[in-house]
């Protein structure tokens, strides 16, 4: 049962790679600031590998989240399937951060845009019209995270399920009290 809760998990985070419908698609991803407090935010997941078990975000190079895993690699990432009642939460820790300037090439012009704004993420502006894009010069940055542990709950009747896996422990799975 362990190794099928540990599967489904994999499955689900590859099918929202695939799906673009699918819940796991859109995840929070938690980091330290360096004042010590959480900062959370909604990211796109755009990768997922089993062995080593990784997971990928891209993002702007110039975002704070760089930053911060630069001074402190862990992190937090939170799943939640509301038709399942399904919720992944994975420790984290940040394994690398490339700039993938052939992947950023490869990106449809409206995705570009993302990581070619002139200003970086965060900066004070008038307006939302006074943002200007340089597609010249892309702040593009593939951030990879190798998973620590994963907390799979399922929340069912007449009783929940929950267990945790970890790195640590060769991914032996540990049933924990909803």
């Amino acid at each position: 049962m362990y190794t099928d809760l540990l599967n489904d998990a994999k499955k689900q985070l590859a099918g929202a790679i695939v799906h673009k419908k699918h819940p796991f698609r859109y995840f929070t991803l938690t980091t330290v600031g360096k004042e010590g407090g959480p900062h959370s935010r909604t990211v796109v997941l755009r990768g997922v590998e089993s062995d080593p078990f990784t997971i990928k975000v891209y993002t702007d190079t110039r975002s704070a989240k760089v930053q911060q895993l630069i001074q402190d690699p862990r992190a937090a990432l939170l799943f939640y399937d509301s038709s399942q009642l399904l919720q992944l939460s994975i420790k984290a820790q940040l394994l690398s951060a490339t700039d993938a300037e052939s992947t950023f090439a490869a990106l449809t012009e409206p995705m570009k845009k993302d990581y070619s704004s002139t200003l970086a993420p965060g900066t004070p502006i008038e307006g939302p019209d006074q943002v200007t894009y340089n597609f010249n010069q892309g702040h593009f940055t593939i951030l990879t995270f190798e998973v620590i542990s994963l907390e799979y709950l399922k929340l069912k009747r007449p009783n929940h399920l929950r267990i945790r896996f970890s790195a640590e422990e060769n991914w032996k799975g540990v049933f924990l009290t909803p």
